[in-house]
């Protein structure tokens, strides 16, 4: 059996595909998209009835995005698939206004991979972590840039920093001002940030996941 049983996916990774309010006959960008899980649970959400652009800057990471979706995928859906080798910061200007829905699911941090890993853990510092903001928020920029006016954005990491969470929307506001408003998120699980959402692993027993819900203004 092929489908989204076949992929192992944390719970909380979900949380930020729901909130993409998706419907069918969408146009569907996903920025960072390997190792693929969040692109599956779209294209699952909708019954491959869309077309998904799926991007990543690393060619390994790419093939693997690649296997994963022929994996899981028939290949009608496939056929409505594209895949993009390259920098994605730039898509902004390469698909200007073209998307419904765009999800932006940074590289960061990730906290909990480096509790695990102790050596990880002693490279971390807080100026690797406003380097990664740095590129989050370009990547931000440029799905905003991609997204239709009208359209839904979702930023999400999987780290507890507030420099890679709340404080990338924070900087957007200052470098788009008036070009989005922030959706109000209301979850079972998880808390409020200032502009957005977080499940944590010692409350919700999944994550850490953080997401920003974004409309672009018409």
């Amino acid at each position: 059996g092929q489908g989204l049983q076949n992929y192992s996916l944390d719970e909380a990774s979900l949380y930020p595909v729901k909130n993409l309010a998706l419907g069918p006959g969408l146009k569907m960008a996903d920025l960072c998209a390997s190792p693929g899980g969040k692109s599956l649970a779209s294209i699952f959400a909708v019954e491959g009835q869309g077309e998904w652009l799926c991007g990543d800057l690393s060619p390994a990471r790419l093939q693997r995005l690649k296997a994963v979706f022929h994996d899981c995928l028939p290949p009608q859906i496939m056929s409505q698939v594209r895949i993009m080798l390259g920098d994605s910061s730039r898509w902004g200007l390469r698909f200007k206004n073209q998307f419904d829905r765009v999800l932006v699911d940074a590289p960061c941090s990730g906290e909990r991979h480096l509790l695990e890993t102790p050596k990880e853990l002693a490279r971390w510092s807080a100026k690797s972590s406003k380097r990664l903001a740095m590129r989050q928020h370009a990547l931000l920029c440029a799905g905003l840039d991609s997204l239709k006016p009208g359209g839904r954005a979702v930023y999400s990491t999987c780290s507890i920093s507030k420099i890679e969470n709340d404080g990338v929307i924070e900087k957007l506001l200052k470098s788009r001002p008036n070009q989005f408003k922030i959706l109000k998120i209301n979850e079972a699980e998880g808390e409020p940030t200032t502009h957005g959402w977080i499940l944590l692993p010692d409350k919700c027993g999944t994550g850490p996941i953080y997401f920003s819900v974004l409309q672009k203004n018409i």
